[in-house]
């Protein structure tokens, strides 16, 4: 090992010496040359010795010359004293091994600075021993010496496999005096130790920011100057920071370096694999000062407490809409540019967002990787589980502070909160029509547009919404998976259930305002309340009838059409309506599903047991208003009131009669036909 060492003798300069066994130096012609601003050093003061250890192993490095150490040497000391601004002088004490020194102006030796005399051939860089500067080589030519024992990771200096080896063991030695965390690294709790102060020590110089660590400060500076100097290599992409391009190529090369050791789950990053071990243990550990609520990470404890504020910091240029995150901002301003970046490769269409797109994906393959664990559904997305879930606990933790009702989710209280305040946001830009929810504008409008874009591949349907293809699929299937527990009826779909469910209950939730009336589902009510107004607002283009509801116009325009799409199998009946052809099939099966409690009658149809408990009850509930009259069915009084106004609508096409009834008219027409339809049981005579 070659020895340098400076000497504190006094003395003539001299020149400086090689060390052993790098030959003596090169010759310079003239008298010595060195600043004149050199401070002598004092008789007896000494600095530090400089130590070159050679190694054999790697390239030997060079040693720097007098020149150079010189240049070096300045070059350090500008430095230092644009950092300082403490004035300091440099001078050299000649003898044996010869040193550059820094003093001050009182000629005292501040710092014992050890030259940097071992310069890397690859970049340059000057390193104070040659163990450094071999450590620092390992970088050039990828070596990692050090392996761990337990897992394929590699490293360069052996305290980075120290360090790395605590993850195994799951030993953290350093511990927080002020709260419970600890910690594998004491700069980890050095750091942490701040957040208990409150101290960010560095100031970014261009905004009123603060940060607890440098680097923070350095990442942080980018955004202000726009350079993302780190450049994906497979992609356009750039990015602010180094990890963030490292955390990036993994998307290229499909790795997930990051397995969860409960679960097959594997992630990108690490911290994508700590935070989902939360979700194993359980644990929330940032807790909000300001309520009950918990999080499993910082930042959604962050970003939960803007909701107590109120403060939404992110402003769009373009409308006055403000946003709590950075992002919901982002993804705002694309509905100005109607940019829709995240296209599908497997059909035309295209996204806002990117996880759109990927859940838009899952709908091709057919993977529902989210499975309930209470039951055998399973969902494309996560947050149909989740809000699947809260069905079997049955709590509904949302609760209206205007009336009774209770939610599952919070934007279905939001919807239903509107309603209390009467405003109809959304409104059609073709029609006087306007909706509560927004989904409910764009459903309407393509009913403008006369496109329904979802087709039945079974037959020639065709449905404004997908939804309703979906409903309409099952009727091909022959399959009803909704069954009631309470009876063997079985149902398409889990809206018909709820409604029959209440059927059970005998429960009338939904009561009229104008009269008594109640009824089992919201919609009949509506139907209900046009009949107050007294206005039709549906009229048949092709006579002067109108009626209270669409479905009941439709159904009286194909009496015009002469088309019954409904055809009995067992029969050559036909029907308008294919409630007409249900109610028929019972007659073929002789099933009377309606029984009466009073008595033992049984009925096909439910609205014949309802006509027929009246005639137990004795309430006769429609009246006649020109007469005192009481009828028990509607039709009855319809067909009375024909009496007083003269009126005779059905008219026989073979002659000029005319009846206030269409079984009289049914009856005069076997006048014509001849037709005898009843016979008689004793002596076989035809009437």
């Amino acid at each position: 090992m070659a020895l340098m060492q400076a000497s504190s003798m006094a003395g003539p300069p001299k020149k400086m010496m090689a060390p052993l066994g790098h030959g003596p130096p090169p010759q310079r012609d003239g008298p010595d040359r060195g600043p004149q601003s050199h401070m002598i050093l004092p008789s007896g003061m000494s600095c530090p010795p400089l130590l070159i250890r050679k190694e054999g192993d790697f390239h030997t490095p060079r040693l720097l010359d007098e020149k150079e150490m010189r240049a070096n040497e300045d070059m350090q000391l500008k430095k230092k004293n644009r950092k300082s601004g403490t004035p300091c002088k440099v001078r050299e004490q000649e003898g044996r091994g010869g040193k550059v020194v820094v003093v001050d102006e009182n000629g005292n030796c501040p710092i014992s600075k050890v030259q940097k005399n071992f310069i890397c051939n690859h970049c340059y860089g000057a390193f104070r021993s040659g163990y450094h500067l071999k450590r620092h080589i390992l970088i050039h030519t990828g070596e990692k010496p050090y392996a761990c024992g337990i897992c394929d990771m590699r490293f360069i200096q052996r305290y980075h496999l120290e360090r790395h080896s605590l993850i195994h063991t799951g030993v953290k030695p350093y511990a927080c005096s002020m709260c419970d965390m600890r910690f594998f690294q004491r700069y980890h709790l050095e750091r942490h130790s701040l957040t208990h102060t409150g101290v960010k020590p560095y100031a970014c110089n261009m905004c009123d920011m603060r940060f607890f660590q440098r680097y923070h400060l350095a990442r942080h500076s980018l955004t202000h100057t726009g350079v993302k100097p780190y450049a994906c290599n497979m992609c356009d992409m750039r990015f602010f920071q180094r990890y963030h391009l490292a955390r990036h190529s993994l998307t290229h090369t499909g790795v997930k370096p990051y397995a969860c050791s409960m679960c097959d789950m594997r992630f990108f990053q690490r911290y994508h694999l700590a935070r989902h071990s939360l979700k194993h243990t359980g644990v929330k550990p940032y807790a909000c000062s300001m309520c009950d609520m918990r999080f499993f990470q910082r930042y959604h404890l962050a970003r939960h407490g803007l909701t107590h504020t109120g403060v939404k910091p992110y402003a769009c240029s373009m409308c006055d809409m403000r946003f709590i995150q950075r992002y919901q901002l982002e993804r705002h301003s694309l509905t100005h540019t109607g940019v829709k970046p995240f296209g599908c490769t497997m059909c035309d269409k295209r996204f806002f967002q990117r996880y759109h797109l990927a859940r838009h994906s899952l709908t091709h393959m057919g993977v529902k990787p989210y499975a309930c664990t209470m039951c055998d559904k399973r969902f494309f997305q996560r947050d149909h589980l989740r809000r699947h879930s809260v069905t079997h606990m049955a709590v509904k933790p949302f609760a209206c502070t205007m009336c009774d009702k209770r939610f599952f989710q919070r934007h279905h209280l939001q919807r239903h909160s509107i309603t209390h305040m009467g405003v109809k946001p959304y409104a059609c830009t073709m029609c006087d029509k306007r909706f509560f929810e927004r989904h409910r504008l764009r459903r309407h409008s393509i009913t403008h547009m006369g496109v329904k874009p979802f087709a039945c591949t079974m037959c020639d349907k065709r449905f404004f919404q997908r939804h309703h293809l979906r409903r309409h699929s099952i009727t091909h299937m022959g399959v009803k998976p909704y069954a009631c527990t309470m009876c063997d009826k079985r149902f398409f779909q889990r809206h018909h259930l709820a409604r029959h469910s209440v059927t059970h209950m005998g429960v009338k939730p939904y009561g009229c305002t104008m009269c008594d009336k109640r009824f089992y589902q919201r919609h009949h009510l509506a139907r209900h309340s046009v009949t107050h107004m007294g206005v039709k607002p549906y009229g048949c283009t092709m006579c002067d009838k109108r009626f209270y509801q669409r479905y009941l116009l439709a159904r009286h325009s194909l009496t015009h059409l002469g088309v019954k799409p409904y055809g009995c199998t067992m029969c050559d009946k036909r029907f308008y309506q294919r409630y007409h052809l249900s109610r028929h099939s019972l007659t073929h099966l002789g099933v009377k599903p309606y029984a009466c409690t009073m008595c033992d009658m049984r009925f096909v149809q439910r609205y014949h047991l309802t006509r027929h408990c009246l005639t137990h009850t004795g309430v006769k509930p429609y009246a006649c208003s020109m007469c005192d009259m009481r009828f028990i069915q509607r039709n009855h009084l319809e067909r009375h009131s024909h009496t007083h106004t003269g009126e005779k609508p059905f008219a026989c096409d073979m002659c000029d009669m005319r009846f206030i009834q269409r079984y009289h008219l049914e009856r005069h027409k076997r006048v014509h036909s001849g037709e005898k339809p009843y016979q008689c049981e004793r002596c076989q005579q035809v009437k």
